[in-house]
């Protein structure tokens, strides 16, 4: 007969354990397989709707004021730039200047786009009605359509500084969104004529040949053409790496699965083995060669493995497509339809077939190394010996982790990777050790359960030990999912307590109004401020546009000891400093200013004076010298800047603790020495509680404005929501895995508990005969469940604890968080695992025929 032939009788000969144990395996590679289907299908769900939210394409380049303007030569310039693949002009004629044209105020922004399909992915070519205007034509918003009494179709005069007015025909209307409120749109073309920007284009729309090239094409923009503003959309960036950045972390989590599996794999064939040592035996006397006898187990974990992978694609898939509604309300993100990338999902079904196959090279090695006489004469088997190399092994890895810890928590404070050390090696040390831990924890559940179940507990206990090379594999699937788990909520907790704290510290305000542009000294309109200052409810402070400015005075000693930057002016080294303004006295009613030294008097600031911060000290100033700086490109070209002299140190500015390099004077300074008078941001809460979202509304539609479109929101309480659920969706995925991990260990058990009773059922009967009771038996059974996955339980609580905090050392956390209540969890979930795991097995054999499986005496 064929090995293969034998290997299928030796499978479907226990069909129960042949059953769980491609059902085991299946859990591992299907949790591949769905990753790689939800992964892959909200990927793409995810660009599309990004894509539909942004516009497909990469960059914007141009001008906020149509002062400056890009010819039609620099737009030839920018598509030979490498990565440009496709662009196409925006025009606003009169960006920046309606206080000049009064005859504009109280009409939309015009902007001209062509009629391409670049510029439809803007979304000012969001028409809801009508269709894109061609010559003496307009797109108008649906608000001033109709509180104008007008209709697509009629017919509007509208001004065209400095050519008069024209008669436009309203070729379409907006889709009714407050983005498009504000914007009349027009054919490029014609209205560059109209308004004598021939040749002018504002600002540029970019398709790239790939997102990698922002980068690049944004330093050559900036290099032929000062001042332009360059939006490299990575607002877009962000929103597609919050669902890429899972993949990481689901594939690291998806592997311990798969390693879980593994084990189940090793597991199921040792027991084969075991049951079969007579079976094998008798082949190795009827002329079998050792290696027939490895390919007999190494051909039954291939069954298994293509069995376990055909399975796991069917179900793989199948879950995938039903698990659409799930994965749409953990990420929030709207998937169309389930996309089944199927070279990966056949690629992982491959994988999990090698894995397999590989995992049945020790149980086959293990096969041919079988005495066959020592085996065929066995009839029952006695206490299994540990590898006394893998205990010493143990104890050496528990000795070095403990030795490398203490020395470096006592003495060496050495670098934090020395930390993240301890911890692999500590991990490694107790999955060396399951093997003497289960044994040791066994024979003290021994003694603490003999006065109170009696000889039960002895006899559960010499069972677990009897059936311990089993057990191990059981114990190690525990320890590695309480240890990823236990790890990852440590990790994750940190995480997002520090980046909590963070995001509180800086931002003091609600809410935040930013300049989005990436220029030095980045700012919008005063008029904003003004504008505020109308809605009632709301309490802010605005932060002017600071200075990009170079020290002139900078005394050379203390030059070499600064830690930041430094460039060389007249041959000697001068720092770079950021003037900034604020209204001190405003500032320190958000937050109280910590003054060091001096005053923070506005008035003297007023009068050239400034502050500076405990950093800036490091560069040699005190209070009463004095300060020349000046603009860091003027000073290039020659300029002696501007003295100011210091009236006080305070310890850091709370409204802007970024700012480290940053002094302090009164906006007046600004204007008066820099002609700089722009906001680059607004920090505001709303103190009308009761009108919240009334005054946040007014707040949106204000920015909404065009005038102010070079502007961001921040939300303080969105964004602290929005860590919230990143963190929800990751410990969702990590208690997934986790479950999954633990169902695995669950069927390996009872799989082992069902083969082990099989083989001591006379075991059973005698005990039955001589007046043991069923619930006995079941009890007996029960004890030997809950001391193998308890002690599995209790090394992975211990592991996971330990190496999770290795880990935040390791990684400089600021924030440990002692997981109690998880604590307490573990120590309740892993006997109830080994309960139901055992509880069929011991049914089954407390109703067997007593009579018929006695030994024959």
């Amino acid at each position: 007969m064929k090995i293969s032939s034998i290997s299928w009788k030796f499978f479907v000969s226990k069909k129960g354990r042949s059953f769980f144990s491609v059902l085991g395996i299946s859990l591992g590679i299907m949790m591949l397989i769905i990753s790689q289907i939800l992964l892959f299908t909200v990927e793409k769900s995810n660009e599309e709707s990004v894509k539909q939210k942004y516009g497909d394409y990469d960059m914007l380049a141009g001008y906020q004021t149509s002062k400056d303007h890009l010819s039609n030569e620099d737009i030839s310039f920018i598509n030979k730039i490498p990565g440009v693949k496709k662009s196409s002009p925006l025009l606003y004629p009169y960006l920046g200047n309606k206080d000049t044209h009064s005859e504009l105020l109280g009409m939309p922004m015009y902007v001209g786009l062509k009629n391409d399909s670049l510029s439809k992915e803007h979304p000012f070519s969001n028409i809801g009605k009508g269709h894109f205007p061609q010559e003496n034509e307009v797109v108008l918003p649906v608000r001033y359509v109709k509180s104008h009494g007008l209709k697509i179709g009629s017919t509007i005069a509208m001004s065209f500084s400095p050519n008069g007015k024209k008669k436009v025909k309203i070729s379409g209307t907006f889709n009714e969104t407050e983005k498009l409120d504000y914007i009349a749109l027009f054919n490029y073309r014609w209205l560059s004529q109209v308004t004598s920007h021939a040749n002018k284009t504002t600002v540029v729309m970019l398709k790239l040949s790939s997102r990698s090239y922002v980068e690049n094409v944004s330093e050559s923009l900036k290099e032929k053409f000062s001042n332009i503003y360059i939006d490299g959309r990575k607002e877009m960036d962000k929103e597609k790496e919050n669902i890429g950045g899972l993949k990481p972390f689901i594939h690291i989590l998806t592997f311990g699965s798969i390693i879980g599996s593994i084990l189940i794999v090793i597991s199921t064939l040792q027991m084969a083995i075991q049951e079969r040592q007579r079976d094998l035996a008798t082949l190795r006397l009827l002329g079998a060669k050792k290696i027939q006898i490895f390919t007999l187990i190494f051909v039954e974990s291939l069954i298994i493995g293509i069995l376990a992978s055909i399975v796991s694609l069917g179900l793989g898939t199948q879950i995938a497509f039903l698990s659409k509604n799930f994965v749409l309300h953990l990420m929030n993100v709207q998937i169309a339809e389930v996309i089944i990338p199927w070279k990966s999902v056949i690629i992982s079904a491959i994988i999990g077939v090698v894995l397999t196959i590989l995992s049945g090279i020790i149980p086959a090695y293990n096969a041919m190394k079988l005495p066959p006489i020592a085996a065929y004469r066995q009839s029952s088997q006695g206490l299994q010996k540990l590898n006394p190399l893998i205990t010493i092994a143990g104890i050496a890895f528990l000795s070095l982790s403990c030795l490398i810890g203490f020395l470096n928590y006592f003495y060496i404070d050495g670098p934090k990777w020395i930390y993240l050390l301890t911890g692999i090696t500590f991990f490694i040390s107790m999955f060396l050790n399951i093997p003497l831990v289960l044994k040791t924890m066994t024979r003290l559940f021994t003694l603490i359960a003999k006065p109170i179940v009696g000889s039960e507990g002895y006899i559960s206990g010499q069972n677990v030990l009897r059936q311990i090379k089993r057990n191990i594999q059981i114990s190690s699937i525990l320890v590695l999912a309480f240890t990823i788990g236990f790890t990852g909520y440590m990790l994750f907790s940190s995480v997002v307590r520090q980046s909590e704290q963070t995001i509180r510290d800086e931002h003091l305000t609600d809410y935040t109004i930013r300049s989005s542009e990436s220029t030095l000294e980045p700012g919008f309109s005063n008029e904003l401020v003004n504008q505020l200052n109308k809605i009632n409810g709301l309490r802010y402070i605005s932060v002017p546009t600071s200075v990009f400015g170079l020290t002139l005075n900078l005394d050379q000693e203390h030059a070499s000891k600064w830690n930041g930057q430094l460039f060389s002016v007249n041959g000697q080294q001068q720092a770079h400093l950021n003037l900034g303004a604020i209204d001190m006295k405003k500032a320190n009613t958000f937050k109280s200013i910590n003054v060091l030294e001096g005053t923070i008097d506005q008035n003297t600031l007023r009068d050239n004076g400034v502050v500076i911060t405990k950093d800036i000290k490091d560069l040699g100033y005190k209070l009463g010298d004095t300060i020349q700086i000046g603009r860091y490109d003027d000073v290039l070209k020659g300029d002696k800047g501007h003295s100011f002299r210091i009236i006080g140190v305070i310890k850091d500015m709370p409204l802007t603790p970024g700012d480290e390099y940053k002094i302090y004077t009164d906006p007046i300074n600004l204007q008066r020495y820099f002609h700089l008078n722009k906001v680059q941001q607004i920090q505001y809460n709303i103190v009308n509680k009761n009108k919240t979202k009334e005054i946040q509304n007014q707040v949106e539609t204000l920015l909404k404005n065009p005038s102010f479109s070079n502007t961001l929101l921040y939300d303080r309480a969105q964004e602290l929501q929005k860590l919230k659920n990143e963190a929800t969706q990751r410990m969702l995925i990590l208690l997934i895995v986790v479950i999954l991990m633990t169902s695995i260990a669950l069927i390996g058990l009872m799989n082992s508990m069902a083969s082990s009773f099989q083989e001591r059922k006379r075991e059973f009967a005698v005990l039955r005969a001589i007046g043991s009771r069923k619930k006995q038996i079941i009890r007996l059974a029960l004890l030997e469940g809950i001391i193998v996955t308890l002690s599995g339980g209790i090394i992975g609580i211990i592991t996971g604890l330990i190496v999770g905090y290795n880990v935040l050392v390791g990684l400089e956390a600021e924030y440990y968080v002692l997981p109690t209540v998880f604590v307490l969890i573990g120590l309740f979930v892993s006997p109830l695992i080994g309960i139901l795991s055992t509880i069929l097995p011991s049914i089954w054999i407390s109703k067997m025929n007593v009579i018929n499986n006695l030994p024959e005496g």
